[in-house]
C-alpha cells in the first residue's frame, strides 16, 4: 500500500516579509520582489511565479505565496535586496496558517 500525503501537505510556500517604507500596493511589492530575484538570479530568477496574497499592517508586511521548490531563491533574493523597498523576511512556512497572519487580513 503507497503511504498516503499529509492532508495539510502542499506544493506552495508562504512567506510574511516586513516591507519598508510602507506600501498598501501589492503590485509595487510584486515588482520589488521580481526586480530583486532578477538582479540576484538573472532573468530567469525574475520569471519566479509568486502572488502576493495580502498587504498587512497599513503597508509595513505582506504575506507572498510561491511554489515550495522557488522559496529559496525568493528568501536569499530578498536578503540581498536593494532599491526602493527594503524587504525582511518575519516568518515562513509551507503552511499558510503557521504564519500567524489572522484570517481578517487575507
Amino acid at each position: 500500500m503507497a503511504p498516503q500525503a499529509h492532508p495539510i501537505a502542499s506544493d506552495k510556500h508562504y512567506i510574511h516579509l516586513s516591507v519598508a517604507p510602507p506600501t498598501r500596493d501589492a503590485l509595487t511589492v510584486r515588482k520589488a520582489l521580481a526586480d530583486a530575484l532578477e538582479a540576484t538570479f538573472g532573468i530567469v530568477g525574475g520569471a519566479v511565479r509568486l502572488d502576493v496574497l495580502a498587504v498587512l499592517e497599513e503597508g509595513r508586511g505582506c504575506v507572498v505565496r510561491v511554489d515550495e521548490g522557488d522559496a529559496r531563491k525568493v528568501l536569499a533574493a530578498v536578503v540581498g535586496a536593494g532599491g526602493g523597498l527594503r524587504m525582511g523576511v518575519v516568518r515562513e512556512s509551507g503552511v499558510l496558517t503557521a504564519l500567524g497572519v489572522g484570517g481578517a487580513d487575507l
